[in-house]
């Protein structure tokens, strides 16, 4: 889970029809949300990603499911407040379930930042708070076949992409192999690995959380550094990687 900036709601989505449409689900109990430019809208500021366990949408479920932060038929005004509205994977939505956000206040990543409440444990999501606590448990966070073996298999990735990269360096340093092909693989290799942990990519808070905890990425940059090859934009990655980071738990 990441902050997410929540963009200003749909044009389309006026005062007027917010309350038409409102008025219609306490009607009827119509899934009145469930409109093309609502869909978008969200989407767009998630990234194609899931709200709470940042899985593909389009991969992982199919297609999105609006989800209602404060309950749907607990809080039936706020059935189309942008505000109240994110973008969820159908297990996440329905692990959530009906559970009371305003009884028990759970992480909205819209307005919270995550990683001042949870921490990154063995591939393993912890709260550091009682409201990082909260959270993990009520989104269950840690499913073992779902994510935490599948955040298993991105940081052996890059822990495999990081060995690979410092070998190809070593050989840099060297002399072995001091080609601009062979700089110019070393530099975008890199690169490419750290956009993995950027907020557009799918699990970024692990991958970001993996690249900047492991020791094979600070030999690689000190390396870097010393050939001159850190620039600006690796600069600059690693500054946005970061951003979505978790700490490591003690």
């Amino acid at each position: 889970m990441i902050k997410l900036d929540r963009t200003p709601k749909p044009v389309e989505l006026t005062t007027e029809l917010q309350v038409a449409l409102t008025d219609e689900f306490k009607l009827t109990g119509k899934s009145v949300w469930n409109i093309d430019f609502i869909k978008k809208g969200l989407l767009d500021f998630s990234n194609n990603k899931c709200c709470y366990c940042e899985a593909n949408i389009h991969e992982e479920s199919k297609y999105l499911e609006v989800e209602h932060f404060h309950h749907k038929d607990i809080y039936k005004d706020e059935v189309l407040e942008w505000e109240n509205l994110l973008p969820s994977c159908k297990k996440c939505n329905g692990t959530k379930n009906n559970h009371d956000t305003k009884l028990e206040p759970i992480i909205d990543p819209s307005k919270i930042d995550p990683k001042n409440h949870l921490r990154y444990w063995r591939y393993r999501i912890k709260g550091s708070d009682e409201l990082g606590k909260l959270t993990v448990s009520v989104l269950n966070l840690n499913d073992q076949d779902r994510l935490v073996k599948k955040r298993f298999e991105i940081g052996n990735a890059i822990q495999e992409k990081l060995e690979q990269l410092n070998e190809l360096t070593d050989d840099y340093i060297s002399g072995i192999q001091t080609s601009t092909r062979r700089k110019n693989r070393i530099v975008n290799g890199t690169k490419d690995l750290m956009k993995e942990g950027l907020p557009n990519a799918i699990y970024s808070a692990t991958s970001a959380t993996v690249i900047l905890t492991d020791i094979e990425f600070e030999t690689l940059k000190s390396k870097l550094t010393l050939l001159g090859f850190w620039d600006a934009e690796l600069s600059q990655l690693e500054i946005d990687v970061n951003k979505t980071a978790l700490k490591l738990e003690k």
